[in-house]
């Protein structure tokens, strides 16, 4: 082969990877400018899978799934009103809007705060979850105080860093996150709660593909859920762990729910080869590995 042809392969070869990771982290458009005005400049599409993508701010992040019976969601972020561009974006993606199930990996605010927009889907969370729920939003106000204590620590954080550079961007992102929650509790935040829960596991089946659930125990919150698609070597597993299999615990709640834990494990290892790709709770993308270290982490203990 010429030197010449060498040459053009290799350009085409490059401009195809090119065209490939722009495709990954951006539906096909071209993305919005992205300016402190134009907070959808900063939204990120990721398309895990032809059927899974994975939309959010910084942290904030939900999970997509197109079935043949419906779009799930899971989780639905911290703000109602940020969540509702996430809906907007995914329905872009694939072209249609019937969503058909929400599910909130656990209870936790940054998770259950845009389940409103999903009001006509049937949202679904383990049955411990809408207490948790109520017990949070207990006191909305001091909520508000301690969120916007949050977006004020952020603002003095971006004063010290150069605009646009990677570093501003990422904390100009988690400031965001908080002051639409914020704003949203001054307007219309309504606080809704899983309307079908189940105890220890649920299966839904989408024609295409079924969805496994089942309870892990107390771990991270008194509601952790962990989600299984077979036909898509999918888990998907809240906030258990991140990247490195590192848990995020809840010391407390380790005392109790030993025998589910150990049970959820178990489970999970009976469905380890049609496992290939984590999804955690804020949109990272893990592996088997991660995993397996989080798992070898409870047997430890």
């Amino acid at each position: 082969m010429s030197k010449g042809a060498v040459v053009v392969l290799s350009l085409l070869a490059v401009s195809a990877l090119t065209v490939f990771s722009f495709w990954v982290f951006w539906p096909p458009s071209r993305p919005p400018e992205k300016t402190e005005e134009n907070i959808d400049g900063f939204i990120k599409v990721a398309r895990v899978a032809p059927k899974v993508v994975v939309v959010g701010l910084g942290p904030d992040a939900v999970t997509a799934i197109a079935a043949q019976k419906g779009i799930i969601v899971i989780d639905a972020g911290i703000s109602n009103s940020l969540t509702a561009k996430y809906r907007k974006t995914i329905e872009s993606v694939f072209i249609r809007d019937d969503f058909a199930y929400l599910i909130n990996t656990h209870s936790h605010p940054d998770h259950t705060g845009g389940n409103q927009v999903f009001a006509g889907a049937v949202i679904v969370g383990q049955e411990n979850c809408p207490a948790e729920m109520a017990e949070y939003w207990k006191d909305p106000e001091r909520i508000g105080k301690r969120w916007l204590e949050t977006v004020n620590g952020y603002d003095k954080e971006l004063g010290g860093l150069d605009a646009g550079s990677r570093e501003w961007d990422e904390t100009f992102c988690k400031k965001s996150r908080y002051q639409h929650a914020c704003d949203d509790l001054a307007k219309d935040r309504i606080v809704t709660a899983p309307s079908l829960t189940f105890k220890d596991s649920l299966s839904l089946p989408l024609g295409d593909m079924t969805l496994f659930l089942v309870y892990f125990g107390g771990t991270h919150s008194k509601s952790d859920a962990v989600i299984h698609i077979p036909e898509l070597k999918l888990l998907m597993t809240g906030d258990l762990f991140s990247p490195g299999g590192i848990p995020s615990l809840d010391e407390d709640l380790l005392k109790n729910d030993l025998r589910q834990r150990k049970k959820a494990v178990k489970w999970i290892f009976t469905r380890w080869n049609d496992i290939e790709t984590v999804i955690g709770g804020h949109g990272r993308v893990m592996t088997k590995a991660d995993l397996k270290l989080f798992i070898e982490y409870f047997e430890s203990i």
